[in-house]
């Protein structure tokens, strides 16, 4: 796979370059991902990073207030979104609805900052669980509904994130990438760039951490679940997706109503 971190050309960084901010890590966009016919996804259509609280820099201020946001996807539970709240953005249509939920419909919160302070034992738990959070997401889920929503409304540019923008965000954008005809391939490098994306926090975790990891090493695996992405759980959702619906196409028919006509036009839209 290439090196899709180098930024060329210069008028638009390489697809899955973080953009340029000083305090948010792992702030990106799904432009020029290549997608269906050849042709790349369109930039500034498409922005994806976790907690939007991390934007307090003027610089930082400034360059969002560049992008145009016209709708937010707030994927976090209610408890996240207390404790973080996201600054105010006038005029901008928000969705504020949690992506996961546990088996009674109740909100989970997943925030990794919280898990930092699990114990072994019970961030060994969250971490096993993972790959069936992850399979369980793609299905009936009202945050990603309203994600498609304001996309088939037109409402772009379009946010969406969660508290690490690694997980519940980046499940957001292999569907988005995928409606648009991306490859499992490009959808996989973009999910994966998580790891390379978030040094500082990843850092801050192992910092954290150091007391489990060196009374055992073989804690290291949970670690990384919780502060990156692991290729298994990606593929825990996208092969659910398949065992059940039998092809991408049919998913997004059957789940948001996009039926061959709507993903045409979907892509006549945000493809270039």
């Amino acid at each position: 796979m290439q090196n899709t971190l180098e930024c060329t050309p210069p008028h638009h960084p390489a697809p899955g370059a973080p953009l340029p901010f000083e305090g948010p890590e792992n702030f990106r966009e799904l432009g020029g991902w290549p997608a269906a016919g050849g042709r790349r996804v369109r930039y500034g259509l498409f922005y994806r990073c976790g907690a939007l609280c991390e934007i307090e820099t003027p610089a930082d201020r400034a360059l969002f207030a560049g992008l145009g946001v016209k709708a937010v996807c707030d994927l976090r539970s209610s408890m996240e979104r207390a404790a973080l709240p996201d600054p105010e953005i006038p005029g901008v249509v928000r969705h504020d609805i949690s992506a996961i939920l546990d088996e009674a419909g109740r909100e989970i919160n997943y925030d990794p900052r919280a898990f930092a302070r699990s114990t072994p034992a019970e961030l060994s738990e969250v971490a096993r669980s993972m790959r069936g959070i992850y399979a369980r997401l793609p299905f009936g889920n009202a945050a990603y509904r309203a994600l498609f929503g304001e996309i088939q409304n037109r409402r772009l540019p379009l946010l969406f994130h969660c508290s690490a923008g690694k997980d519940r965000t980046g499940i957001a954008a292999a569907l988005i990438l995928l409606a648009l005809g991306a490859s499992r391939e490009t959808v996989t490098e973009d999910f994966m760039l998580t790891n390379r994306c978030r040094p500082r926090e990843a850092a801050r975790l192992r910092q954290r951490m150091a007391r489990q990891l060196a009374a055992d090493p073989g804690f290291a695996p949970f670690v990384q679940a919780i502060g990156g992405v692991l290729q298994q759980n990606l593929d825990a959702a996208l092969d659910a997706i398949l065992a059940r619906y039998g092809s991408f196409e049919g998913y997004f028919d059957a789940e948001y109503g996009l039926n061959a006509a709507a993903l045409a036009r979907l892509r006549a839209d945000c493809l270039e």
